[in-house]
C-alpha cells in the first residue's frame, strides 16, 4: 500500500459508519453514505450503533477498516479507530482535534445559512426582535460548536436586518428543569413581540414551547418558534406542533463518504471544513400567522395531510381535528388557500393515486381504497377530470 492511495490487492475502501436509529439526522446521513457507496462498487460500508447489530467499533476488529465516519460525543472513538488501522476519519460537526494523527476532516451543517434562512423568515413575519435558545445548559459540557455557530450567525443576520438579538442565558447553576424552565420564560416574557425564536435544535424548541406555556406567552401571537432537524416525533408532539429546519441530511452523508474517499486516496492529512445545506423549512402551529383564521387552516392542514387516505373521512373530521365549526372552517380555508375543504383532501388522495400508479404495481381497482376513495368509478372520474387522462395512461407514461 503506498500513501494510502489503495487497499491491497485493489480491495474494496472499507467505511465504517455510527448510526442511531433512533434519530432521523443519523438515519439521514447514513442513508447518504449508503447512497455512496451503492454508486461506488469500490467502497464497503458497515454500521455500528444504536438500532445495529453492533454497539461498538471494536467488533470490527478483524474487517479492519480504512475509514470512519462518527460525531459527537466522541469518547475514545478515535483512540479505538487508530488502533483498529483506521486511516482517516470525517466528524459530523465536529472539527478534529489539532493533534489528531489520522487523516481527518469535519462536515458541518450550514450553521450561517439556517441562520439566515430563519432571520429572513421571521422578517418576513415582521417581528420586532429575534432570540436564540443555544444547546447549552448549565452543569453541563460547553455549548457545541454548532450551536454556538448558530447563535452568532443569527446575531450577524439580526444587526444587518436592524432587529434587536437576544440570547438566552442558563442559569449559572444547575438547578433542575423546572427551575431553567423557568428563567427561560422570563426571559421570553421580555422579549419585544412578536418575536422570532430560534433554537439549537427541536428537543430545545420543544422547551422553549413548554416555557412559554408555563409563562401564559402566546405561540405564535407574541413569540414565533422555528426549531433545526425536522424530527417528527417532537415537532408534531409539541402543543402547538413545531416548524422546524429539513435540513439536507442525506446529501450531507454522501458529503461525508466522498469526503473520507478523497482522504484516503489522496495525499492531504487534513482537509478543510465542508457543509451541506437546507431543503426548507417544515412549517406547523409554532410559526402559523397570528390571524386566527390561518392558525384554523393550519390544523386542518396537518390533519388532511396525515389523514386523507383513511377510508370514511370528510369535511366534518377536519373541522373537529381544527377546533372549528365547519361553517366557520370552511369559510377561512377558502379565504387562505384558494380552495375547499373537500377539494383539499381530493388532492392529497390524488396524489397518492399518482404515487402508487407510478411507484408500485398496485391493481388500478384496489388503488381507489388505499387512497381513501369510496369507490373506484369516483376515483377516474375524479382523475380523468384533474389530469386528463385515464389512470392506465398515466401508469403507461
Amino acid at each position: 500500500m503506498e500513501d494510502g492511495t489503495k487497499t491491497a490487492g485493489g480491495a474494496p475502501l472499507r467505511i465504517l459508519a455510527r448510526l442511531d436509529a433512533g434519530e432521523r439526522s443519523s438515519r439521514g446521513m447514513v442513508g447518504g453514505i449508503l447512497r455512496y457507496a451503492a454508486l461506488h462498487h469500490d467502497v464497503e460500508v458497515r454500521l455500528y450503533g444504536p438500532g445495529t447489530p453492533y454497539r461498538r467499533p471494536e467488533e470490527f476488529r478483524d474487517w479492519r477498516p480504512d475509514g470512519i465516519v462518527v460525531g459527537e460525543p466522541l469518547g475514545r472513538t478515535l483512540e479505538v479507530a487508530a488502533d483498529l488501522g483506521v486511516r482517516a476519519a470525517v466528524l459530523s460537526n465536529v472539527d478534529p482535534p489539532a493533534d489528531l494523527p489520522l487523516r481527518c476532516a469535519g462536515v458541518f451543517c450550514d450553521n450561517a445559512a439556517i441562520a439566515a434562512a430563519a432571520a429572513d423568515f421571521f422578517a418576513g413575519c415582521r417581528v420586532k426582535a429575534l432570540g436564540y435558545v443555544g444547546d447549552v445548559l448549565p452543569g453541563r459540557a460547553p455549548e457545541p460548536v454548532w450551536s454556538a455557530e448558530r447563535g452568532a450567525a443569527l446575531r450577524d443576520r439580526a444587526a444587518r436586518l436592524g432587529l434587536p438579538f437576544s440570547s438566552f442565558a442558563p442559569p449559572a447553576r444547575r438547578h433542575g428543569a423546572e427551575a431553567e424552565r423557568r428563567a427561560l420564560g422570563a426571559w421570553l416574557a421580555a422579549l419585544p413581540r412578536p418575536c422570532g425564536v430560534l433554537a439549537a435544535n427541536d428537543m430545545r424548541a420543544s422547551v422553549v414551547l413548554e416555557a412559554c406555556r408555563a409563562a401564559g406567552v402566546a405561540v405564535p401571537r407574541s413569540v414565533l418558534v422555528l426549531g433545526v432537524d425536522d424530527e417528527e416525533f417532537v415537532c408534531r408532539q409539541t402543543r402547538p406542533t413545531l416548524s422546524s429546519f429539513v435540513m439536507d441530511w442525506d446529501g450531507g452523508g454522501f458529503l461525508e463518504a466522498e469526503t473520507l474517499v478523497e482522504l484516503l486516496r489522496g495525499r492531504r492529512r487534513r482537509l478543510p471544513r465542508r457543509t451541506f445545506g437546507i431543503l426548507g423549512i417544515a412549517r406547523r402551529q409554532s410559526t402559523g400567522d397570528t390571524n386566527e383564521a390561518r392558525l384554523m387552516v393550519a390544523r386542518a392542514e396537518e390533519f388532511i395531510a396525515e389523514h386523507a387516505t383513511t377510508a370514511g373521512i370528510g369535511v366534518g373530521d377536519v373541522a373537529k381535528a381544527a377546533f372549528a365549526s365547519l361553517r366557520l372552517l370552511q369559510a377561512n380555508f377558502k379565504a387562505v388557500t384558494g380552495r375547499t375543504v373537500l377539494g383539499a383532501i381530493q388532492e392529497a388522495r390524488l396524489a397518492k393515486a399518482c404515487e402508487l400508479l407510478s411507484e408500485t404495481n398496485a391493481p388500478i381497482g384496489e388503488i381507489a381504497g388505499l387512497c381513501g376513495f369510496r369507490g373506484t368509478s369516483h376515483l377516474k372520474e375524479l382523475f380523468r377530470r384533474r389530469f386528463g387522462r385515464t389512470m392506465r395512461a398515466w401508469r403507461g407514461g
